[in-house]
């Protein structure tokens, strides 16, 4: 399966009438925003009395979707996630892509940017409140993680919630790729596997964060390290290992084999 295979007849079949209903009008109600789409995933933010970021993905011809509203509905997809699927199949042309937009900005000028960003903070709220937002170094973000961990442990937060903290510490993480430093941003993946596997056999109750979740830090992990030129392979060989001590790898849930080949290889 591919993104362009979707049409409207194939997201009929794949949830519930009321399921349908709700996202064709939201997408109708164009309560979507911030569309994009990337080689192997769609995102947006879709509003439904609250903003809920959304995101579709084919890997190995089968279609996974991750939101945070965390419904269970019946076919296991919830509206949010099935409107992001029925803006695709209607209306593509309004998804950006953004490997396409990062290539364009890599041609502006470092002022060219600031004007920008500046006249889109003018415009769009949610703009204002990012660049309010106090930047977030490793040794803070890696303490956040620490500490919704612990809440975890003692039951101060229920998972689900904990989920949706981990994915903003997940976002920092992304803001340091985005500046060049992929080795922070790596550790912070490492840190947030190591941590969340780890707090599942402490606490021995089976898996307390979703699947997909474990499965997009790994995946962006191995991405980092297949990106990183400058890489640290005597520190990733080490994050391998305790890694693979887990019972989430030796259960085959996270496949380490060709990550490490890779780091053989480059070594």
């Amino acid at each position: 399966m591919r993104f362009d295979d979707l049409d409207v007849k194939t997201l009929e079949q794949i949830a519930a009438p009321e399921v349908n209903a709700r996202a064709r009008e939201l997408v109708q109600s164009n309560q979507l925003q911030f569309a994009y789409r990337l080689p192997d995933r769609l995102q947006a933010v879709v509003w439904d009395e609250e903003s809920y970021p959304v995101e579709a993905r084919i890997k190995e011809d089968q279609l996974s979707c991750l939101c945070p509203c965390n419904q269970e509905v019946e076919g296991g997809i919830c509206p949010h996630a099935l409107a992001l699927l029925w803006a695709w199949a209607t209306e593509p042309d309004k998804f950006l892509n953004r490997q396409d937009l990062q290539d364009r900005f890599k041609k502006y000028s470092k002022k060219d940017l600031l004007d920008i960003i500046l006249d889109l903070a003018d415009r769009v709220p949610e703009v204002r409140g990012v660049l309010k937002e106090e930047e977030q170094g490793l040794e803070e973000i890696l303490e956040s993680i620490d500490h919704i961990v612990e809440e975890v442990a003692d039951d101060s937060v229920d998972p689900d919630r904990a989920e949706n903290k981990l994915r903003r510490a997940q976002s920092w993480a992304d803001r340091l790729a985005q500046s060049g430093r992929l080795a922070e941003a790596r550790s912070i993946y490492f840190y947030l596997l190591d941590n969340i596997l780890g707090l599942e056999e402490r606490l021995g109750k089976g898996p307390l964060f979703s699947q997909t979740l474990k499965e997009d830090l790994f995946e962006e992990y191995c991405q980092f390290i297949h990106e990183d030129r400058q890489l640290e392979r005597d520190l990733v060989q080490q994050e391998l290992e305790r890694l693979e001590s887990h019972g989430a790898v030796s259960r085959g849930e996270l496949d380490l084999s060709e990550v490490k080949q890779e780091v053989q290889r480059a070594s």
